[in-house]
């Protein structure tokens, strides 16, 4: 039963590191998952064995541009998926707070990157910002992704 919950360790973690190979950024579930997989131990011949990988996970990566800083709502799919996104922007500075709000429905094939949504913010000196991307399905919230500033 050790070999079988090593082998299958080892096959998660080349998993993880093949879908972080083939992303033109490196994502943090890949990395979770391979840490995960080395974690794995050894359990008694009774016990069931069960790995999960996630079939989807997003990010909101962050661009400088001359005029601030653009946010991309980035999902990966690891197996046919579908579902919605809500990312929201929110910028706080001295004269209060607004909100971008996007979302709709995706699809994606096992190992395809899509942008989901896009936006810019101008950041002036004591700005801040929060940005938030969900992605659910009928059963709920399949992947979160939140970055501040």
């Amino acid at each position: 039963m050790n070999k079988i919950v090593l082998a299958v360790a080892a096959l998660v973690a080349a998993t993880a590191c093949g879908a972080a190979a083939r992303s033109e950024q490196a994502s943090p579930l890949a990395s979770t998952a391979a840490a995960a997989a080395y974690s794995v131990e050894a359990t008694p011949a009774e016990a069931p064995v069960q790995v999960t990988v996630a079939p989807i996970e997003c990010a909101i990566r962050t661009v400088r541009t001359a005029d601030g800083v653009r946010f991309d709502a980035i999902a990966d799919g690891f197996a046919p998926i579908s579902g919605q996104y809500e990312f929201v922007l929110t910028k706080t500075d001295a004269a209060g707070s607004s909100d971008i709000v996007q979302g709709g429905d995706f699809s994606l094939a096992p190992g395809q990157r899509e942008m989901l949504g896009s936006a810019e913010l101008s950041l002036d000196r004591g700005a801040r910002y929060r940005a938030r991307l969900v992605l659910s399905d009928a059963e709920g919230e399949l992947c979160r992704s939140v970055r501040r500033s």
